[in-house]
C-alpha cells in the first residue's frame, strides 16, 4: 500500500507538468500591453499630412492587448488580439482644423506564430499576421470656402478616418506563461499624405496566458 502511495506521490507531479506544457489543441486567453515607437519612413517620403493629424503623435504610445491563441499543435498557432489604445484622433494643424480631440481607438490582429525549443529554458517565438489599426478613429472634417477675394463664405463638413491595415512581423522570446516580443508593422496605403506613403512602426509588447480555455 506505501509502495502504491509513493508510486502515486512521484508520477502525479510528473502528469500535471505533462499537462501544464500541452498547448495542442487548446486555446490560451492571453492579456499584454505593448509600446509602438515613432514610425520611420523611406528617406524624402515624410510631408506636412494633408488632414487635421500628427501620423507620428497618433501612431506612438501604448496599448493593451486581449485575445486568445489556439495551437494546432504543440508549437504552431494561430492568434487573434484587440488592442485598446486611448489616444489622439485629430489635432490643431491650421485654422481650418478642429480643436484637438482624444478618444478610445481599437486595432484587430490576426497572427500566425512557431514556436522554436532552441532553449534550455524557454524558446523562439517568430510570427507574422495582418493588423487592422485606428478603428474608431472617425472624426468631423471642416473645411472652410473661400471666395474670389480669398475670404470665408462658409465652411463643409463630413466624416473622415484614419483607419489603415498594416502587415505583422514579428520576434520573441517565451518563458512559461510569459512572452515578450520585438516587432514592426509595416503599413499600407493610408490616407495622412497626398501621395501614397507607407512606414514602418516599431513595438515591442509583453503578453501572459491567463487561462487555458
Amino acid at each position: 500500500m506505501k509502495m502504491h502511495i509513493l508510486l502515486f506521490l512521484f508520477l502525479l507531479p510528473l502528469y500535471l507538468a505533462a499537462q501544464d506544457n500541452s498547448r495542442a489543441k487548446n486555446f490560451f486567453l492571453n492579456l499584454g500591453a505593448e509600446y509602438r515607437i515613432t514610425p520611420i519612413y523611406k528617406s524624402g517620403d515624410q510631408a506636412q499630412a494633408k488632414n487635421f493629424i500628427n501620423p507620428d503623435l497618433q501612431n506612438s504610445g501604448p496599448a493593451l492587448n486581449l485575445g486568445f491563441d489556439y495551437y494546432f499543435t504543440q508549437n504552431f498557432s494561430a492568434g487573434f488580439k484587440t488592442s485598446f489604445r486611448y489616444d489622439l484622433i485629430t489635432t490643431r494643424i491650421d485654422n481650418t482644423a478642429s480643436e484637438t480631440e482624444r478618444g478610445l481607438m481599437f486595432g484587430y490582429h490576426f497572427n500566425l506564430n512557431y514556436h522554436f525549443q532552441v532553449f534550455q529554458k524557454g524558446e523562439l517565438l517568430v510570427g507574422a499576421g495582418l493588423s487592422l489599426l485606428n478603428r474608431n478613429s472617425e472624426y468631423v472634417r471642416t473645411e472652410s470656402i473661400l471666395n474670389e477675394e480669398g475670404e470665408i463664405v462658409g465652411s463643409n463638413s463630413s466624416l473622415d478616418n484614419y483607419n489603415f491595415s498594416a502587415n505583422k512581423i514579428f520576434v520573441g522570446y517565451g518563458k512559461g506563461r510569459s512572452k515578450i516580443m520585438l516587432g514592426i508593422y509595416i503599413s499600407r496605403n493610408t490616407k495622412y499624405f497626398d501621395e501614397k506613403t507607407t512606414f514602418i512602426l516599431p513595438f515591442i509588447s509583453y503578453s501572459f496566458n491567463l487561462l487555458k480555455l
